[in-house]
């Protein structure tokens, strides 16, 4: 029975339950005041600046990637447009080359044909030339083989 007595008193209920529950209760909230609540205050601060922080990284990762994608159309445009300008460049200069080319070619017939004339009238003028020399040769050689005068005019 002793071993029943010592059980039930360990298991009654008395006044000092109530002291221990008011006391843990007194614990409870002087700690969530004095160190819990701190502590989720900057567990939470240090939370929202990490998801900040990231939040404006991504931020900046996006404004990055925007601006790099306006400078590389930038940049293909102006390569496109200075391609452009190369090629009209290119195309005006073999104009002008085929203009000059035409103009040299135009002025070489002309000077061929100048040249042309120019020989053909030297050449009837050798001609001319060559011929009196001859009949003045023939009249000369004929006269000293027949031994008497023989005229230049071949009649």
């Amino acid at each position: 029975m002793t071993v029943l007595a010592l059980a039930g008193s360990v298991l009654n209920i008395d006044g000092s339950f109530l002291v221990v529950f008011i006391s843990i209760f007194l614990l409870i909230f002087i700690l969530n005041r004095t160190l819990f609540k701190p502590i989720n205050q900057v567990l939470d601060e240090r939370e929202r600046l990490g998801a900040g922080r990231m939040s404006e990284a991504k931020q900046l990762l996006v404004a990055y990637e925007e601006r790099l994608g306006r400078y590389e159309q930038q940049l293909q445009s102006a390569r496109a447009e200075a391609y452009q300008l190369m090629e009209a460049h290119r195309r005006e200069a073999q104009a002008a080359r085929a203009e000059t080319i035409a103009q040299v070619k135009s002025e070489t017939a002309t000077q061929i044909a100048a040249v042309r004339e120019e020989i053909a009238k030297q050449t009837q003028s050798a001609k001319q030339n060559l011929e009196g020399e001859a009949r003045a040769m023939a009249a000369t050689i004929s006269s000293q083989i027949l031994h008497r005068p023989v005229s230049a005019g071949g009649n």
